[in-house]
């Protein structure tokens, strides 16, 4: 299996979702994801550099580089239609993705399930923390929550995550969307009710890149809310039943 890839799966599986966390996330993000897809659902989660298994490997910083890694990975899974969901910073990584696929014309996703980002032609960057210092970095952190306050105050464990977290900020600091055709496929934006950050006025804009259907759904809860929120589960588990055929 490719490091790229940490799979779950009954070996009955219909369909696939292929999973990427935000910034600063882990494959293991999605650890609970496999008991609400059910056994006809395979599910493989993106486990990218300098993260668990792969932490001795540097973190990178260029989201076109990490789309290209994933795209290619791919070929590696058994054939199985697939819906691409990606979470904040991975719905980014998420259409790269598909770009990528597009370009070098491997079998892309049946739909595209995105949650908590705006459209990739949409800026959002209002300030740098990636090359800024650690101070700054860590008091983002703080504001934005997503990490525990007793780990941020662990300056041993966060000077070992800073490398990371920095490469990671990098790939939405750094990106610039080129324009695309829209894809011909149905996308699902997930946005949560009492997020501070992002909104349903914020995601409207992933309309203009498919010439299928954009559902956006509001869900009780924050930025953080796939942690606990089995309706987003849900949600992506019959948007890939559809991809399956019904």
């Amino acid at each position: 299996m490719s490091p790229w890839f940490l799979c779950c799966g009954s070996g009955r599986a219909r369909a696939r979702v292929i999973a990427i966390s935000r910034a600063g996330g882990t494959a293991r993000d999605f650890d609970s994801w496999p008991a609400g897809l059910g056994d006809e659902i395979e599910l493989c989660a993106v486990q990218l550099p300098g993260r668990l298994e792969r932490f001795p490997e540097p973190a990178l910083r260029d989201l076109r580089v990490i789309a290209a890694e994933v795209a290619a990975a791919t070929a590696g899974l058994a054939p199985l239609p697939y819906v691409l969901f990606g979470d904040c910073m991975g719905a980014l990584i998420a259409y790269e993705v598909m770009v990528a696929l597009r370009e070098h014309g491997r079998p892309g996703p049946a739909a595209l399930a995105v949650g908590f980002y705006p459209p990739p032609d949409q800026p959002r960057v209002e300030r740098r923390y990636s090359d800024g210092p650690a101070g700054a970095l860590r008091g983002r952190l703080r504001e934005v929550g997503g990490v525990s306050p007793e780990l941020l105050d662990d300056d041993e464990f966060f000077e070992l995550l800073t490398p990371t977290l920095r490469a990671d900020f990098a790939v939405f600091e750094d990106y610039r969307h080129r324009p695309e055709p829209p894809f011909d496929l149905d996308v699902l934006v997930l946005v949560g009710r009492d997020d501070p950050y992002v909104g349903a006025a914020d995601v409207r804009g992933w309309q203009r890149h498919t010439a299928g259907r954009c559902d956006i759904r509001v869900l009780d809860g924050d930025h953080f809310l796939l942690r606990d929120n089995t309706a987003a589960v849900e949600l992506v588990r019959e948007l890939a039943i559809r991809a399956a055929g019904g």
